[in-house]
């Protein structure tokens, strides 16, 4: 009763779901739903939530930076979609509702933005955002601190 397809084969089926094609392990990949600890701001997740999901779960969660393409171009997080907030909202029906969304961008302006945004047109997607300063190295590293 729990099929997926992975068009991609094996590989991205074991990145996604463990060691080994077993029901168990395909189970217990999808039973790790992220927990989402709030942040001081209403609708954001905290720092340290973000960052054990970042790690510990990526595939759970989309990531999405609300930056401009020039800004994502100088580092992003692994994995994160790029829809810029001025573009928000024509294409806000394109925005993913199979999984929990978080917005982050710099400084978390635009992000708490495109949080107000979505809860406004879009009221059945859930998505949280990351109100911190985040700033990125050209080796994939980041530093960020909560606002």
């Amino acid at each position: 009763t729990n099929v997926s397809v992975v068009p991609e084969g094996y590989p991205a089926w074991e990145k996604a779901y463990g060691a080994g094609p077993t029901a168990a392990g395909a189970g217990a990949a999808a039973a790790k739903a992220p927990v989402i600890e709030a942040g001081k701001e209403s609708g954001s997740i905290s720092v340290a939530s973000f960052e054990r999901i970042y790690k510990e779960a990526p595939d759970s969660v989309y990531f999405i930076d609300v930056r401009d393409p020039a800004e994502v171009a100088t580092g992003t997080f692994k994995g994160a979609l790029n829809m810029p907030v001025s573009t928000l909202e024509k294409n806000i029906d394109k925005l993913p509702k199979d999984k929990q969304i978080i917005f982050f961008c710099g400084a978390g302006s635009r992000s708490g933005e495109a949080f107000d945004m979505v809860k406004l047109y879009k009221p059945e997607i859930k998505p949280v955002f990351l109100d911190a300063a985040i700033k990125w190295s050209k080796d994939g590293n980041y530093t960020i601190k909560a606002n």
